[in-house]
């Protein structure tokens, strides 16, 4: 089974997420705005400061990323807090 960190570089981050997403992300993670709370092979969930405290998830089903976040932007592509999350790793 693929691990999560797999899916978690520059590369694939950046063709998940949006340009202003991807940037607001890193600048977010380098900020030291997330806080993980659980992380193992196959998800890691953790909390985004933001203008709101904010829990992501990234899980691994079926071989695929899935993803959720509390902020309602992360349909079908990554939010700014998905992205913080992945790169705070």
């Amino acid at each position: 089974m693929t691990p999560v960190d797999d899916f978690l570089n520059e590369k694939t981050l950046m063709g998940l997420a949006p340009p202003n997403a991807y940037i607001d992300g890193a600048a977010a993670a380098e900020h030291g705005s997330v806080r993980i709370l659980e992380h193992d092979d196959q998800h890691l969930r953790a909390e985004v400061a933001d203008t709101h405290i904010f829990a992501t998830q990234l899980l691994v089903r079926h071989g695929a990323l899935e993803w959720s976040c509390t902020c309602g932007e992360a349909d079908g592509r990554l939010c700014r807090h998905l992205v913080a999350t992945a790169l705070a790793t």
